[in-house]
């Protein structure tokens, strides 16, 4: 298959996403929606764009225009699912007590105590609650979202400062967020899970941020020194990896060592350069995978009919009500039942909705359950922006940390619909403290209103 094929639906992803993100930035809404759109793009269209390029030698280009068509079905049905039913959803969700109006931010009384709770629940849940609860078979969701804690508080910090005092407040309190990928990647060797939670806040900001040129050259300069620091690290990854992962063998010295010699040794991303080109393909292109996928289903027809969404609901009762509950987190063999393909032992692969909801009920499936993941992360995004200008920060953590659930673009839906309900039993317990703290009741939240 040419990849010539690429370039049109390249442009469509742009002619679509320029206006949607444009719309949704003038929502009083939280970045949700745009953190979902960000993973797309580097997971699919980031990808596509590679094989692309004229002087791409990159292999299974035919694979890649196959599950590029999938993604982008999946983006447009996200797109009208937001659009058409988000609002409408949040709306529900909300109730009639909940004023649909908020007041102006310099009319809420701001807590300035407020992101500092959740900030350190949120490090005592990282440092201590993860190797010590988090190692007990069917606990390790809670501490994972409990951390998230510090998203939700660096978020609140950074609405409150510019509310406060504008530029100068903001431009003192991100600077702390950067610590995030550093603290992230020296504990556990991962640059991942740094990097989305740092995105998760920069795209908070980019809600009420101003001017908004701004935002577009500086999504061009992250984008670039992104990608700078991601060849980088994938460069160095398994000598990186070998300090960090030698236990107590490695003092925080080295691993801090280790990261620097990473930091301070760069190689510019050049997109003529044949291995970086491998590193973001190997690592940051869905495409291939979803595209074996329709390759393989089109032969075999074994598609699974829905029994991993019946799976993601199971997922959501607790293993301390269910202790035999043969579901757990992760991909599984999935993946390589899917595609037909075989991986190594150990190997992480990421399943991501695309290839799941294809892999149910095919394209059909695509369409759909993007349609439906676009109105609930909607939704989500709508609740947490709307408590957030309320002034209600205990009800803007629940939302904000289930739809940070949400955002798993290259995870299972065992593991979103795992990590959203720990989020909203972690949540319980933060709304429990903030009502003793402001000595106000508590707005109750079910699980099916919002899942």
């Amino acid at each position: 298959m040419d990849k010539g094929s690429l370039t049109p639906l390249l442009w469509l992803w742009v002619l679509l996403l320029v206006p949607f993100i444009a719309a949704m930035l003038r929502r009083r809404s939280c970045g949700l929606v745009i953190s979902f759109c960000f993973q797309m793009w580097m997971l699919y269209w980031l990808g596509a764009l590679i094989h692309a390029l004229p002087w791409s030698e990159l292999p299974e280009t035919d694979l890649v225009v196959l599950g590029f068509r999938q993604a982008t079905l999946g983006m447009c049905a996200f797109a009208v699912g937001v659009l058409a039913c988000g609002t409408g959803l949040g709306k529900a969700i909300v109730g009639r007590n909940v004023p649909l109006t908020p007041p102006e931010p310099s009319e809420v009384e701001m807590d300035p105590a407020a992101p500092r709770r959740f900030l350190k629940l949120g490090l005592i849940s990282y440092f201590l609650l993860a190797p010590t609860l988090g190692r007990i078979p069917g606990m390790n969701a809670l501490p994972a979202a409990a951390s998230q804690l510090v998203v939700a508080g660096c978020c609140l910090q950074a609405w409150m400062a510019w509310h406060k005092e504008g530029k100068p407040g903001l431009l003192r309190t991100l600077p702390q967020t950067f610590l995030i990928p550093a603290v992230i990647l020296l504990r556990q060797g991962f640059m991942s899970y740094g990097v989305l939670a740092l995105s998760t806040i920069m795209l908070f900001v980019a809600q009420f941020f101003r001017p908004r040129w701004i935002l577009a050259f500086g999504f061009m300069v992250s984008a670039y020194l992104g990608l700078t620091v991601y060849v980088s690290y994938m460069r160095d990854r398994t000598e990186l990896r070998a300090v960090i992962w030698s236990g107590a063998g490695a003092s925080f010295s080295e691993r801090l060592q280790a990261g620097l010699h990473t930091a301070t040794n760069l190689d510019r991303f050049n997109p003529r350069d044949p291995d970086q080109l491998t590193y973001i393909d190997g690592r940051l292109n869905q495409d291939g995978l979803v595209g074996a996928a329709v390759e393989n289903l089109s032969t075999t027809g074994e598609f699974r009919n829905g029994s991993t969404i019946v799976d993601a609901i199971l997922a959501m009762i607790p293993r301390l009500i269910w202790r035999s509950k043969p579901i757990g987190a992760g991909s599984g063999n999935l993946a390589a039942s899917l595609t037909g393909r075989e991986f190594a032992s150990g190997t992480s692969v990421g399943v991501g909705p695309v290839l799941e909801f294809y892999g149910n009920f095919g394209t059909k499936g695509v369409a759909l359950g993007f349609l439906i993941l676009g109105a609930l992360v909607g939704a989500l995004d709508f609740c947490a922006g709307l408590h957030l200008r309320l002034g209600n920060w205990a009800m803007f953590a629940t939302f904000f940390l289930v739809g940070i659930s949400c955002l798993n673009v290259s995870g299972s839906l065992v593991e979103v619909t795992a990590a959203a309900m720990a989020s909203l039993a972690v949540t319980t317990v933060v709304r429990r403290t903030e009502r003793k703290v402001a000595r106000a009741p508590l707005q109750p939240v079910g699980a099916a209103a919002l899942l």
